[in-house]
């Protein structure tokens, strides 16, 4: 069947990407064709790993073509762009103003509406996205969770940033000082956000609900590794298993050493008066795997 293609790393299937995949979909029903989302499997500091990425671009294109960067980096643009003419159908291609694509990412908007009109591919090329006046990108996200900016990644996603891990066994260092955590091993490809301790929610299997997410180096406690690790604000009934899905809902503090671990589940008890509040102030996210 004859294909729409959108071609990108779709990097946290953001509110760009969104627009660009209706936009999409709308455009291959006039012509009578099928949307296709056209990614690639492997990222750094991924807004998302790959499975959850590729389940939300299912829902905005009707198919997900997903190739490895490896084999199309050699190809220069007008090699790419036969190669979706030819081997993928492709009637047409969308795409946002910034896209390259090619060897050397030499080929832009202007190239591919050129050689389209030589070779028979439409292509349609939208305005940027804006978002207060600003571009949305997976890279101002990125930018944004690093800094510990919830609010403004929040606003460039359409929705909480997320945290995907397999639940671990942890020091039992949260149940000595009176809040017992879940410990979780985060995904290797997902980007880590700023060290410290957020407002979030967690769903896993049978459940979900939300509680307070740390992040860092136990300053503390100099012997203990690194943790990720969530306090979930009533027990958990039943014990979360498997892979844990934690989303970011506000920054509340930094990482930071405590004198003893009595100041530290002081803070701890701080922490939780002020999520608390935060939590009747924000809606509850929406589980994405």
């Amino acid at each position: 069947m004859a294909r729409i293609i959108a071609v990108g790393k779709f990097d946290g299937v953001h509110l760009g990407h969104r627009r660009l995949l209706r936009e999409g979909k709308l455009w291959a029903r006039e012509v009578g064709a099928s949307l296709a989302a056209f990614t690639f499997p492997h990222q750094r500091e991924a807004l998302l790993p790959l499975p959850v990425r590729l389940k939300l671009l299912g829902e905005l294109a009707d198919e997900v073509i997903v190739r490895d960067l490896e084999g199309l980096r050699d190809l220069a643009p007008d090699e790419f762009l036969g190669a979706l003419r030819k081997e993928y159908e492709a009637v047409g291609v969308i795409m946002g103003p910034g896209h390259r694509f090619g060897r050397g990412r030499k080929g832009d908007p202007d190239y591919a509406r050129k050689w389209g009109q030589r070779h028979g591919l439409l292509v349609r090329v939208l305005k940027p996205f804006l978002c207060q006046g600003r571009p949305v990108s997976a890279r101002h996200i990125r930018e944004h969770l690093k800094r510990g900016e919830v609010r403004e990644a929040r606003l460039l996603l359409g929705r909480y940033p997320p945290l995907f891990g397999k639940r671990v066994q942890g020091a039992q260092l949260g149940r000595s000082l009176g809040y017992p955590t879940v410990n979780l091993e985060l995904s290797p490809e997902q980007l880590h956000p700023r060290a410290g301790v957020y407002l979030a929610w967690a769903f896993w299997e049978e459940g979900g609900g939300p509680g307070l997410f740390y992040l860092g180096e136990r300053p503390t406690f100099p012997g203990l590794p690194a943790s990720a690790e969530i306090h979930l604000f009533r027990p958990p009934d039943p014990e979360p298993t498997g892979t844990v899905e934690v989303h970011l809902m506000a920054f509340l503090r930094g990482d930071m050493r405590f004198p003893t671990p009595r100041d530290l589940a002081n803070q701890i008890g701080k922490d939780l008066e002020r999520g608390r509040k935060l939590l009747d102030e924000l809606p509850p996210p929406e589980r994405l795997s």
